[in-house]
């Protein structure tokens, strides 16, 4: 899973809105969506911005890929 999934899969699990994530980032609605049905590349600024709001820590999205390359 990659990051752009695992943040969409924690901001659906807290009833984050897209709208809300638009509103606290400036990043468009649409951008948003492409991005989390993963139809268009999450860049770092956006992920950093979109954490930022939503309250997701970094930290943890780190973890989740040592995770992953570890069992593979």
């Amino acid at each position: 899973m990659n990051a752009a999934m695992r943040i969409r899969e924690i901001v659906n699990g807290r009833g984050v809105t897209y709208t809300f994530i638009s509103e606290k980032t400036g990043i468009p609605i649409d951008t948003i969506s492409r991005i989390f049905l993963n139809k268009r590349k999450l860049m770092a600024d956006e992920m950093l911005k979109i954490c930022s709001a939503t309250g997701i820590d970094l930290h943890d999205l780190n973890q989740l890929n040592d995770q992953q390359a570890a069992n593979q």
